[in-house]
């Protein structure tokens, strides 16, 4: 595959056992943190990992991996230790829904 300059990037968070019940203390303050972003238009969408959460993937633009890593160093869930591990990774994008099309990479 030819080298491909990434738009998108997923951040995944890993939760403490028993994340559901922890993160409440600290849901406020993420969810101002998280909001931000998608009012920047950085975020294009994020969620939690299974019914009674075992982490989360937010889907990024327009930041570096350096920009996302700053991000989440901030986030009250890591802060907290609500998060046990994250991780950043490329997501490139081929095909979806037409509003997003911006965002997609042809390879």
């Amino acid at each position: 595959m030819a080298s491909v300059t990434p738009k998108l990037y997923l951040l995944k968070y890993d939760y403490v056992e028993n994340g559901a019940e922890k993160r409440k203390l600290y849901r406020e303050a993420h969810s101002a943190h998280l909001q931000k972003q998608v009012n920047n238009g950085n975020i294009i969408l994020a969620g939690i990992v299974d019914y009674l959460p075992t982490g989360a993937v937010l889907v990024f633009r327009n930041l570096t991996p350096n920009d996302i890593e700053q991000y989440a160093k901030q986030d009250p869930f890591v802060i907290n230790g609500i998060v046990t591990k994250y991780t950043i990774k490329p997501y490139l994008a081929v095909t979806g829904d037409p509003s997003l099309k911006n965002d997609f990479v042809s390879l």
